[in-house]
């Protein structure tokens, strides 16, 4: 048996690297393609994705106050370019600040919120009834 693969070892050894080398040569590196479904224009961690409860930030510009307590905040990247905002704090920053709001996304409703943050009359929060708002628990103005 020895005598069998003693001659045949060398031919076994460059058959052996041949089939490797084929191997390797035809089948070129798999190119990544691309994904088949459109990626979103809204970024994750924006209120468009935000469901009720998560944490988000969100820096944008003081539209307009509402009350000490609620304030509106503009930029494109919000859903319908609006988001109100609910402060802890003792007033509201003004317009046309820049600010950064880290806060948790709440459902509003005037009528659950209106004697916690002062709101004063529904009239001002119709247009945000039922949407996502953002209560604030830390919040930096830019100068």
């Amino acid at each position: 048996m020895d005598r069998w693969l003693g001659p045949m070892h060398p031919a076994l050894a460059a058959l052996s690297a041949v089939i490797l080398l084929t191997a390797g040569c035809t089948n070129p590196p798999a190119v990544p393609q691309p994904s088949p479904e459109p990626a979103p224009a809204t970024r994750l961690g924006t209120i468009a994705r935000a469901e009720v409860g998560d944490r988000l930030t969100v820096t944008a510009t003081v539209d307009r106050v509402i009350a000490d307590r609620a304030f509106v905040v503009r930029d494109v990247d919000l859903t319908n370019g609006i988001l109100l905002v609910l402060s802890a704090g003792p007033s509201a920053p003004a317009p046309p600040q820049l600010v950064t709001v880290q806060g948790t996304v709440i459902r509003f409703s005037h009528r659950d919120l209106a004697d916690h943050y002062a709101l004063g009359p529904p009239g001002p929060y119709r247009a945000f009834e039922g949407r996502p708002a953002l209560v604030a628990q830390a919040l930096r103005t830019w100068e």
